[in-house]
């Protein structure tokens, strides 16, 4: 399950690369999510992650892909991020009890990353389709811990990349 959810993650990681080259934002207008500059969401974010990241003793692995400043500054790049948070919501945040007990925060962090989704949704029309083909995949703990963990640097992207356009 593991080698599955990384090659999986992977294979997001080369279609968010070509989104990037290929350049099919919908991005006429597209409004920037309140909970991004909530100093309350970065906090939870925070504390959530902080959890997950002293569980994972697999430091040289990452899920997410890096992507440089001048990607982050790309009018396409905060749809790419809107659907890596999508893929997250689904698949990795989604309510679970489980999870929740594991991790106190999350509901508060799922709410707002949620309403970041729906705001972000209409803008980001033409790359849902590069992700509709992922199916759900078998939750591992180590690999769901690791994405929790780095949900932080997603939220930090969506930071950066997604500025009102007109």
């Amino acid at each position: 399950p593991l080698n599955k959810m990384m090659k999986s993650l992977a294979l997001l990681a080369v279609m968010c690369c070509w989104c990037f080259l290929r350049g099919q934002a919908m991005h006429l207008t597209r409004p920037r999510p309140k909970p991004l500059d909530s100093s309350a969401t970065w906090n939870d974010l925070f504390m959530m992650t902080k959890h997950a990241q002293l569980e994972d003793a697999d430091h040289e692995t990452r899920l997410l892909p890096v992507f440089s400043e001048v990607m982050l500054k790309d009018e396409n790049s905060c749809c790419v991020n809107a659907m890596i948070l999508n893929y997250y919501l689904k698949h990795i945040l989604h309510a679970d009890e489980h999870v929740d007990k594991k991790y106190p925060h999350i509901r508060f962090v799922r709410s707002d990353l949620q309403r970041i989704a729906h705001i972000l949704k209409p803008h980001c029309v033409s790359f849902q389709k590069l992700f509709e083909h992922f199916n759900q995949l078998t939750s591992h703990y180590k690999t769901r811990n690791k994405a929790v963990g780095e949900t932080i640097i997603l939220f930090h992207y969506l930071f950066e990349s997604c500025n009102a356009r007109i």
